[in-house]
């Protein structure tokens, strides 16, 4: 007997790409200086990712500014 995922059109992709059109839309919405304070946040969160020995730090704050389409420092 093998049993059917209950939706098999939902997976990590789709949750992903959910995520990147929604939260990706949203930067170009904020003031200014809401837009600069987040951006100057997760650059200085990547640089002390960066100095972590945790690849998951680095991939986790570089995940976030690329959604948020934020420059990633050295890319």
């Amino acid at each position: 007997m093998s049993f059917e995922k209950p939706n098999p059109g939902v997976g990590f992709t789709w949750v992903i790409n959910l995520l990147i059109n929604a939260l990706g839309s949203i930067l170009p919405a904020l003031t200014p200086m809401i837009k600069e304070a987040l951006t100057s946040f997760l650059t200085d969160l990547y640089k002390k990712a960066l100095e972590t020995p945790n690849p998951w730090d680095d991939f986790v704050v570089k995940f976030l500014m690329r959604i948020l389409s934020i420059p990633v420092p050295g890319d």
